[in-house]
C-alpha cells in the first residue's frame, strides 16, 4: 500500500512539473512573439521615414542634377535651388548642402537660410574624406542649435552626370517623430523600447531621456552580442543598453534590413511570468490536494484491510468454539460437517474419524483406521507434523494451523488444523479437524487481486481525467488571451497601414501648395520691390497677377485635395478604432474605405473597379464594415496577385431584399488551392507564416460578418480563375451584449 501509494505521488508531482515547465516555455514563447510583432512595426515605421527622407532628398539632388544641364553649377545656385526646392514637413524640417571646400548652407521650414560651419554635423567630415561613397548614411543624432530641436541627419554625396563631386546634401528627421510612435508602444506594453544604429549610437529611447540622444553605447554588452547575432532573436540580461538593473528583462531585437539600424522591445521577466507564477501556484495547490486525496485513500484502504482480518480472525475463533461443543457431544462426531479424527496423542494413531475427513482425503475407513499419519504420509512437510506434536505438547491445542496436506491419491491441499488434546479414561487422546482450505485461499487471492486492479484503474483514470481537464482548460484560457490579444494587433496594424498610406498621400498636395506658396510670395516680395523702386510695368504686373491667379488655382486643387483625404481618413479610422453603431449611408462609407486605400495600389498595376447602389441605409457598425473591406482587399493584393504586376479587383453592392444587403468582391488573381478554402477562415492559418503573415485577416473578417454584423460569408476560387467572397448582411445589425468586443 505504501509503495502503490508513493507512485501515485511521484507520477503527480512529475506531471505537475511538466505541467509548469511547459506552461512556461509557451509563456515566454508568446511573449516573443507578441516581441517581434511590436519590432516589426516600429521597424516598418522607422523605414517610412527614413525612404521618405531618401525620396525627399532625390528630388533635390535631381533638380540640381537636371539644372546642371542647362546651366553652370556653383554654390549661388545650388543654394537657390535648396530654398525653392524644399519638401518640407512636420517630420523633415531642413535641408542642407556642403560644398567640397566644407562650406554649409542651410534652409529650414522655421528660418531663412544662413550659412554655417560644417564642424556642426560630425558626419561631414567622414563624406568629405570618402567621396566615393554613393550610399545614404545616418549621422549622429544631436541638438540643432538654432531651434534646439533633436535631429537625426539622413546625408550623402552628390555627382553630376559627368561623375564631377558637387558636395553634400543632407536632411534632418526630427527625433519627437520617433518618440510619438515609440512612447506610445511602451506606454501601451508597459515595456521599454529603443532605436540605435548598428554601431551602438542611440536615436530614440524610452523612457525618454534627451540627453541620451546620441550617445555611443558602442562598448555595451547588448551592442557587442546584437553585431554577430541573426536579423532578430530575443535576450535575457539585466542591463538595458549599458544601465545596469536589479531586474532581469526579456529583449526581442529585430535589425533593419536597408538601413544600420537595430530596434528593440524589452519588457521584465517579473512582469512577463507572473501570470505563469499564479497558474503554478493553483497547479502546486491542486497537486497537493491530489496527493492528500491519495494519501486519504490510502489510509481508509488500509482501515479496510484491517477490519477484514479482524473478521477473519472472528470466523476462525467461532469455529474453534464449534468444535469444543462438538467433544461434549461425541455422539454428533459422525455427522458433524467438519472433518474429525480422534488419535492418541503420542502414537498418533487414528482411533475414530468421520465420513467428511475420509472424503477429503480419499480413504476407506478399513484403511486409516489403527493407523499413524505417519504411516498414512499425510504431511507434505514433515517438518510441519514435528511442529503440530510439538506445540500440542507444549499448549494442548492448535488452532488454525495451516499446512499442507496429501490425500490417498498423492494431491496436495492447503488445510487448517485444529486440535485439542485432553484426558478420557487416563488416556491422552486428540481431536484433529484438518479442514480443506485450498478453494477460499483461491478465491481470496483472485478477490484481493481484483480489488488492488480495481482501485488502481480507478485512482488512474481519476487522476487521468484531472489532468487532462485541468490541461484542457488552461490550453482554452491560454488560446483565448492570444487570440484577443492577435485580434487586437491585427486591428492595430491595419490602422497603423492606413495612416502610413494617407500620410505618404498628403505628401504630393502639401508639397505641391507649399512650392506654390513660396513662388506667390517670391512674386510678391519683387512686386513690392519694382513698386518701391518705381520699376514697375504694365506688363510685368498682368504676368505677375496670370501667375498668381494660376499659382492659387494650383493650391486650392491641391488643399481640397488634401482636405478630402484627411476627412475621409478620420471618418474610416474613427469607425475602425471605436466599432460605434450608427446610422450611415453604405455607399459613402464604401467610397471612403476605398480613397483611404487608394495609396495601397494607386502607383501599382492593381485597380478595383465598383458598382455601388445609391440610398442604401443602413443602422450597423461601420467601423466592422471597413475592416471587412480592408482585409479583403489588401488579402487580394498581398496573396491574389502574389507573382502579377497587374490585376483586377470588382466589388458590388446591392440591395438584395428590404431587410439585408449583398456585398460581393472578386479578383483575378492565382486564386486559391481546393485544400486550402476549408481552413481559409481558420485562426492562424497562413501561407506566408514567418513573412509577416499573422493569419488572422480573414479569421477576423468571418467574425465580424457573423458576430458583429449578423450576417454570412462565404467564399469560392479556383487555381488561376480568381477568387470571389460574398457577404449577405442585415440592414439593421442585431442587438448583442458583446458585439462591441467582437
Amino acid at each position: 500500500m505504501l509503495l502503490f501509494a508513493s507512485l501515485i505521488i511521484i507520477g503527480i508531482v512529475f506531471q505537475s512539473w511538466w505541467a509548469i515547465e511547459q506552461d512556461r516555455k509557451l509563456t515566454v514563447d508568446s511573449e516573443f512573439q507578441h516581441g517581434l510583432i511590436a519590432v516589426r512595426l516600429l521597424e516598418e515605421h522607422a523605414l517610412q521615414t527614413m525612404r521618405d527622407a531618401d525620396r525627399n532628398l532625390d528630388s533635390v539632388v535631381n533638380a540640381i542634377v537636371n539644372e546642371g544641364k542647362r546651366n553652370k553649377i556653383d554654390d549661388n545656385l545650388i543654394r537657390q535651388i535648396l530654398t525653392k526646392a524644399q519638401p518640407f514637413n512636420s517630420t523633415f524640417k531642413a535641408l542642407q548642402f556642403v560644398n567640397p571646400d566644407g562650406q554649409a548652407w542651410v534652409s529650414s521650414i522655421d528660418y531663412p537660410a544662413y550659412q554655417t560651419d560644417a564642424d556642426d554635423r560630425v558626419y561631414i567630415p567622414y563624406l568629405l574624406k570618402h567621396r566615393e561613397e554613393k550610399k545614404t548614411i545616418l549621422g549622429r543624432p544631436f541638438q540643432r542649435f538654432y531651434d534646439a530641436e533633436l535631429v537625426v541627419p539622413v546625408a550623402r554625396n552628390v555627382f553630376l552626370d559627368d561623375g564631377r563631386y558637387l558636395g553634400i546634401i543632407s536632411t534632418d528627421i526630427s527625433v519627437s517623430f520617433f518618440n510619438h510612435v515609440y512612447q506610445r508602444v511602451a506606454r501601451d506594453s508597459k515595456a521599454k523600447v529603443s532605436l540605435f544604429t548598428n554601431e551602438g549610437v542611440v536615436i530614440v529611447r524610452i523612457p525618454f531621456n534627451p540627453q541620451e540622444v546620441g550617445q555611443d553605447l558602442s562598448k555595451s554588452p547588448v551592442v557587442l552580442r546584437l553585431k554577430d547575432a541573426p536579423q532578430e532573436g530575443m535576450l535575457e540580461l539585466q542591463d538595458f543598453l549599458g544601465d545596469k538593473d536589479t531586474k532581469t528583462s526579456l529583449y526581442i531585437y529585430r535589425k533593419f534590413a536597408d538601413y544600420p539600424v537595430i530596434s528593440i522591445f524589452a519588457r521584465d521577466i517579473d512582469v512577463i511570468m507572473s501570470p505563469w507564477r499564479e497558474r503554478s501556484q493553483n497547479r502546486i495547490l491542486f497537486a497537493g490536494l491530489m496527493i492528500l486525496l491519495v494519501v486519504t485513500l490510502a489510509f481508509l484502504l488500509w482501515r479496510k484491510f484491517r477490519q477484514l482480518h479482524e473478521s477473519e480472525r472472528s470466523l476462525l475463533a467461532s469455529q474453534a468454539h464449534l468444535m469444543q461443543s462438538e467433544r461434549k457431544f461425541t455422539h454428533l462426531f459422525e455427522n458433524s460437517p467438519v472433518p474429525l479424527a480422534l488419535l492418541s496423542l503420542h502414537e498418533r494413531r487414528i482411533l475414530a474419524i468421520n465420513t467428511n475427513l475420509l472424503q477429503q482425503w480419499g480413504y476407506s475407513l478399513d484403511q486409516v483406521l489403527n493407523r499413524s499419519l505417519d504411516d498414512l504420509n499425510i504431511w507434505d512437510n514433515p517438518k510441519d507434523a514435528c511442529f503440530h506434536h510439538q506445540r500440542l505438547l507444549e499448549s494442548g491445542v492448535v488452532r488454525q494451523f495451516e499446512v499442507k496436506l496429501r490425500d490417498h491419491h498423492g494431491n496436495v491441499s492447503i488445510c487448517q488444523i485444529s486440535s485439542k488434546s485432553f484426558t478420557s479414561d487416563t488416556e491422552q487422546l486428540l481431536i484433529f479437524s484438518p479442514i480443506d482450505i485450498s478453494r477460499l485461499r483461491e478465491v481470496e487471492l483472485q478477490i484481493r487481486l481484483l480489488n488492488i486492479q480495481l482501485e488502481e484503474k480507478v485512482t488512474e483514470r481519476t487522476r487521468s481525467l484531472a489532468a487532462t481537464n485541468l490541461e484542457l482548460e488552461h490550453a482554452l484560457n491560454t488560446m483565448k488571451v492570444m487570440q484577443e490579444e492577435m485580434f487586437r494587433s491585427e486591428k492595430m496594424a491595419a490602422l497603423g497601414c492606413l495612416v502610413a498610406g494617407i500620410s505618404h498621400e498628403l505628401n504630393t498636395p502639401i508639397g505641391n501648395s507649399l512650392l506654390v506658396a513660396s513662388t506667390i510670395h517670391e512674386n510678391t516680395s519683387r512686386l513690392v520691390d519694382e513698386i518701391q523702386t518705381g520699376q514697375l510695368r504694365k506688363s510685368r504686373l498682368l504676368q505677375l497677377v496670370e501667375d498668381t491667379g494660376k499659382g492659387a488655382d494650383i493650391l486650392l486643387r491641391n488643399l481640397q485635395r488634401a482636405a478630402q483625404l484627411i476627412v475621409s481618413f478620420k471618418r474610416v479610422a474613427v469607425d475602425q478604432s471605436s466599432d460605434q453603431r450608427r446610422v450611415f449611408q453604405l455607399r459613402e462609407t464604401i467610397e471612403e474605405v476605398l480613397l483611404t486605400l487608394e495609396p495601397v495600389y494607386k502607383r501599382t498595376g492593381y485597380q478595383i473597379q465598383t458598382d455601388l447602389d445609391d440610398g442604401i441605409c443602413m443602422d450597423s457598425f461601420p467601423g466592422a464594415i471597413s475592416q471587412i473591406l480592408s482585409n479583403i482587399i489588401n488579402n487580394a493584393i498581398i496573396h491574389g496577385f502574389e507573382g502579377r504586376t497587374q490585376g483586377t479587383m470588382q466589388l458590388q453592392a446591392r440591395l438584395l431584399n428590404e431587410t439585408q444587403v449583398e456585398i460581393r468582391f472578386s479578383d483575378d488573381g492565382i486564386g486559391i488551392p481546393q485544400d486550402h478554402i476549408k481552413r481559409v477562415f481558420d485562426p492562424f492559418f497562413t501561407t506566408k507564416f514567418g513573412q509577416g503573415g499573422s493569419g488572422l485577416g480573414l479569421h477576423i473578417v468571418y467574425n465580424l460578418v457573423t458576430d458583429v454584423l449578423g450576417g454570412r460569408v462565404t467564399l469560392e476560387s479556383e487555381p488561376g480563375h480568381g477568387t470571389r467572397f460574398h457577404l449577405i448582411i442585415p440592414k439593421i445589425a442585431p442587438v448583442k451584449s458583446n458585439a462591441a468586443n467582437a
